[in-house]
């Protein structure tokens, strides 16, 4: 990292001259494996009051298959399998599975910050938004790449985004989300960040709900690995009984 940050220094113009179709290019290649799984921390602010949860998945591609099972004590067993536009929950006490959709999308995962609907969206921010890139900024001391993002499809889940797009990294370190009245809704921030092979990652980020006082969800990631081999049945519904 300490060499791509020379690299912007003795020659600005390097960066200077790409267009936000390239950036956001980056950042898209950035967080896309073929397949990629993890460990994570799940911190839940609700003022006062504070939940913690454990978890870890697996996916493919970006997202668009994904597995999540949480193993806190109070959560234990319950898993997420995403395929395609299907969301499935499966609780261990009832030993049911159900599908969620419809209102119940616009509902936080695990009572978060991170909306069903988040996790449904898989596709590449080249293919939902329009990108215009504004004046260059910092963000938590670091050069900032700035995007401008306004959907052109009726399925993004959000109206517009601005992007802080770290220069060296290629990671956005802080992503505004707005709603289609124009109202921004969340803001979602990205720190620690991690060489994993060719691709710079966000260990740990942060989103809050600008709708609701003093609410927050924190994930800090313990592992991250691409290109993993996946068990075989890895995203099959019956997977998620066992």
């Amino acid at each position: 990292m300490k060499k791509l940050l020379l690299i912007f220094i003795l020659f600005p113009s390097l960066a200077s001259a790409q267009s936000a179709a390239e950036i956001i290019k980056r950042v898209d290649r950035n967080q896309t494996g073929t397949t990629q799984r993890y460990r994570a921390t799940m911190t839940i602010q609700k003022g006062r009051r504070q939940l913690i949860k454990k978890l870890w998945g697996y996916s493919r591609g970006n997202g668009t298959k994904s597995f999540m099972q949480f193993t806190n004590p109070e959560d234990r067993g319950v898993k997420y399998l995403k395929l395609k536009n299907e969301l499935w929950i499966y609780f261990p006490d009832a030993d049911d599975t159900m599908k969620i959709s419809g209102h119940m999308l616009r509902q936080g995962l695990m009572g978060s910050d991170i909306s069903y609907e988040d996790m449904m969206e898989t596709e590449t921010m080249q293919t939902l938004y329009r990108a215009q890139r504004k004046n260059d900024s910092t963000w938590a001391g670091r050069p900032c790449f700035v995007v401008d993002l306004t959907a052109k499809v009726s399925r993004a889940n959000y109206a517009r985004q601005i992007l802080y797009v770290d220069k060296a990294t290629y990671v956005p370190l802080k992503i505004e989300l707005y709603a289609r009245g124009g109202r921004m809704i969340k803001v979602m921030t990205y720190t620690r960040i991690r060489k994993i092979g060719f691709r710079y990652v966000p260990m740990r980020m942060t989103i809050s709900d600008t709708r609701k006082r003093n609410s927050s969800t924190t994930i800090v990631f313990s592992t991250f690995n691409f290109n993993v081999t996946l068990p075989r049945g890895a995203f099959s519904r019956a997977r998620m009984r066992r």
